[in-house]
This record gives structure tokens, C-alpha cells and sequence, in this order.
């Protein structure tokens, strides 16, 4: 028997399919894209007959950027600025 795969996020309370009848090889490697996005989205691969072929799990840290050594503080205070102004403006495109 013949699947198809779709990627589900959660949103609302509930899991959401939003890319959907596709092959296995096009979901693996949109899972592997999204792998250690950061931020990023809780993600589950999903086969036709509702078994769960893989998952990332939500990713929160925002990322610096390439950097040689550790972050220093003056970094992360950029990154966490360009987050906040990253969410205002989802926020603003979800209140339309």
C-alpha cells in the first residue's frame, strides 16, 4: 500500500496539517531544513494512516549568528532585538 505524508504544526489547540499529500523524500527533507531552526516550530511527519514517522520539537533560543568563540553579551541583546521586532510584525500581519 501506496502513503502519503503530510507535516502538521500545532496551532489553536490542535494539530495542523499545512503541507499535505506529499512523498516521503519531500517531508524528510523539509523536516531536516527545519532541524535546529531557531526559533522554530514543534513538527510532526505524519504517514497516511496516522503514524508518526518523525518530530522536531520546538525550538525557543534565538540564534546569533556565525561567531567565532562565544556570544557576547552586546550579540545576544541584537538578537533579541531583531527577535522582538521579528514577532511584532507576525503579531501585526495576525491582527489584520
Amino acid at each position: 500500500m501506496a502513503h502519503s505524508y503530510h507535516i502538521e504544526c500545532p496551532c489553536l489547540g490542535k494539530w495542523n496539517p499545512f503541507i499535505n499529500g506529499r512523498s516521503k523524500h519531500y517531508c524528510d527533507g523539509y523536516m531536516d531544513a527545519m532541524r535546529g531552526q531557531m526559533p522554530g516550530l514543534h513538527l510532526r511527519l505524519v504517514r497516511s494512516d496516522g503514524k508518526i514517522m518523525d518530530e522536531v520539537l520546538a525550538q525557543d533560543d534565538v540564534g546569533v549568528g556565525m561567531v567565532a568563540g562565544w556570544p557576547t553579551a552586546q550579540q545576544y541583546e541584537l538578537a533579541a532585538e531583531e527577535a522582538l521586532d521579528r514577532a511584532r510584525k507576525i503579531r501585526e500581519r495576525g491582527s489584520r
